[in-house]
């Protein structure tokens, strides 16, 4: 649903504060009463010892949270371009950007890392591998936000010179180095 509004938005059908306002409230509200009275998870993605994943198959709450989420974007890309339209701003977003992919292919190992890591040091993993059915679930979570982007960190230092597009090289003798094809006689 939210590929959707997103593309309505890139046509200009949801240009609107109100559009926002609506989405945001209508969709953090569903959201909630479908955690609080509807039995669904609280996470939007699925964790480890809870009954329900709410994305797989993606559920009515996944949906409504997205609709927020979606209200949330039409609210906030004004402001953000405006301040993203500053010299230093824009050039770490620009920074941050030349590694999106790298973020995006690598932060499914960071988790495993981490949960590895931790389980061999700990033991358990309170908000990590527990079930999001009690209000400090919340509270154990954030922390491991912080290591899983350390260890993210640690892999992007790790792998972005291999994942940098290669230049070709420079030499006025190139062609010394290549492989003889066919000949014709």
């Amino acid at each position: 649903m939210p590929f959707y509004l997103g593309a309505g938005w890139a046509d200009g059908a949801l240009g609107s504060r109100r559009a926002g306002f609506a989405l945001l409230g209508g969709g953090g509200a569903a959201t909630a009463l479908l955690i609080l009275f509807a039995g669904y998870p609280a996470s939007m993605v699925g964790v480890p010892g809870a009954a329900v994943s709410n994305l797989s198959p993606p559920t009515l709450a996944a949906v409504a949270f997205g609709l927020a989420q979606t209200g949330l974007a039409l609210l906030l890309h004004g402001p953000l371009a405006a301040w993203t339209r500053r010299a230093r701003i824009r050039s770490v977003v620009r920074a941050a950007n030349r590694s999106a992919m790298t973020i995006f292919l690598w932060h499914q190992t960071a988790l495993p890392a981490v949960t590895a890591g931790s389980l061999l040091a700990f033991g358990g993993l309170p908000g990590l591998h527990t079930a999001p059915d009690r209000p400090a679930w919340i509270a154990e979570r954030l922390p491991w936000l912080a290591v899983c982007a350390v260890a993210l960190a640690a892999l992007w230092a790790l792998v972005r010179d291999f994942e940098r597009p290669r230049r070709p090289a420079r030499d006025a003798d190139h062609t010394t180095n290549m492989i003889p094809g066919p000949y014709i006689s």
